[in-house]
């Protein structure tokens, strides 16, 4: 049974749920990438179809990865249905790995001096924070390969528990990458807090933050639980 009543398959990625969930990031994330660059700034409308929605993608990218590490940690919305969080999961993982391939393609598309002549040296190649950048987010675009594949249908039963488990964490290496890459593209900007449009942070900015709240909570469960195994430890003694 799901939100509205309906018996769906218990499996289905798509249904009114997850529907709500990509309706939010992605409106969130389009509407933050509008009012910044349009309204508060000076980007022409012109400039929508790619340049913008390839900002609103990189986002919400970051968002939908981010909450699959967080939903059953410190997102509980759906701890009442065990079976529904983990559709919700697989479903951030997934949405994640496919906007961060989008945005991967439609960077390509836009990538030359014109767009982003600050990446760029005075003969027309990419300079060392580009350079780093572009490599950078090319690798974490892999490492989030190994927890979309294992997240598909039956994959769990055929790898193994143990192996799906790591294959999953690789996500955290991927969000660790992607803060690497959101560094050496916008700390300029990070710096210059009168440069931004409206007083709104740059795009960069909100994206590295969401990637580090799952790397830290990880962390924070990492060391709850060894301190709970120092506790028993002693008291047995």
């Amino acid at each position: 049974m799901n939100d509205d009543g309906r018996v769906l398959p218990p499996d289905r990625l798509w249904q009114p749920t997850t529907g709500k969930w990509f309706a939010a990031i992605i409106g969130a994330a389009l509407a933050y990438a509008v009012v910044r660059y349009h309204l508060a700034g000076d980007v022409e409308w012109r400039h929508f179809p790619l340049f913008i929605l390839n900002k609103a993608t990189s986002l919400a990218a970051v968002f939908f990865v981010a909450s699959s590490y967080l939903i059953g940690k410190i997102i509980r919305w759906h701890d009442h249905d065990p079976a529904l969080r983990l559709v919700v999961i697989k479903f951030c993982g997934l949405m994640g790995f496919f906007l961060a391939a989008v945005h991967a393609f439609f960077s390509l598309a836009l990538l030359s001096p014109a767009y982003y002549g600050k990446y760029f040296d005075d003969v027309g190649r990419l300079n060392l924070e580009g350079e780093i950048a572009m490599s950078v987010g090319v690798i974490a675009l892999f490492f989030l390969l190994a927890p979309a594949i294992t997240t598909l249908p039956g994959m769990p039963k055929a790898i193994g528990g143990w192996r799906w488990k790591r294959n999953q964490r690789a996500g955290y290496i991927a969000l660790a990458l992607v803060v690497v890459h959101l560094v050496a593209l916008g700390i300029k900007g990070w710096l210059a807090p009168q440069g931004w449009n409206g007083g709104m942070p740059p795009i960069s900015l909100i994206a590295v933050i969401a990637a580090l709240v799952p790397l830290f909570v990880k962390r924070k469960l990492e060391h709850d639980k060894e301190e709970r195994a120092k506790e028993r430890v002693e008291e047995d003694e």
